[in-house]
């Protein structure tokens, strides 16, 4: 249950609570934590949108899909509005 939410200084976003594995053939010294607070690559522009558009009552951000491209994973996140209590 991934999400991602703004920075504490306002200036960038964070994946929160995504699991990207360890390398199978790394060693110990050179594998990440798996569950760690990942900072986000956004442009100003997209970082204020997607903010205007979290304040939004119930309004989310949640990853889609992970893919790799060269040596970096990128993430496609989506907009979406959360459950009602009835759900």
């Amino acid at each position: 249950d991934g999400f991602v939410r703004p920075d504490k200084e306002g200036r960038g976003m964070s994946l929160c609570n995504v699991h990207i594995g360890k390398h199978s053939t790394g060693s110990e010294f050179f594998n990440h934590e798996e569950r760690r607070v990942r900072p986000l690559l956004l442009t100003k522009e997209e970082c204020r949108k997607l903010r205007r558009e979290i304040d939004i009552k119930g309004m989310t951000i949640v990853p889609l899909k992970a893919y790799f491209k060269g040596s970096r994973v990128k993430i496609k996140v989506g907009l979406c509005k959360g459950k009602n209590q009835r759900d």
